[in-house]
């Protein structure tokens, strides 16, 4: 991976944990705009934004999105239950700490 290609994605993604899509490009827009639709269980935006994705990506690639969204759903509770949840740590991507928003856009 190049410097220019880690850059691009530690951007990406502290805009994602911001909510900011207006510093994300389009493709992250996209993947956020249907993880954020599918979590709030916003039907009409799922829908418009499935399209969008399965246009984009095919149907593997909405297959590949919402496996990616359960999962980053699943491994808090993996971790609590195991036990090892005793403690919160700032969210630190590229060696910058990300204050990560948990509203909606």
């Amino acid at each position: 991976i190049t410097r220019e290609q880690l850059d691009w994605a530690v951007d990406q993604i502290e805009a994602v944990l911001r909510r900011d899509p207006r510093a994300m490009n389009e493709t992250t827009t996209l993947g956020f705009r249907f993880a954020d639709a599918v979590v709030r269980r916003a039907a009409e935006q799922e829908d418009e934004f499935r399209d969008a994705v399965r246009a984009e990506w095919g149907q593997k690639g909405v297959i590949d999105l919402t496996l990616a969204l359960q999962m980053g759903r699943m491994f808090p509770m993996v971790k609590a239950g195991l036990g090892f949840a005793k403690e919160c740590r700032r969210v630190t991507v590229g060696g910058n700490n990300v204050d990560v928003v948990k509203q909606a856009a």
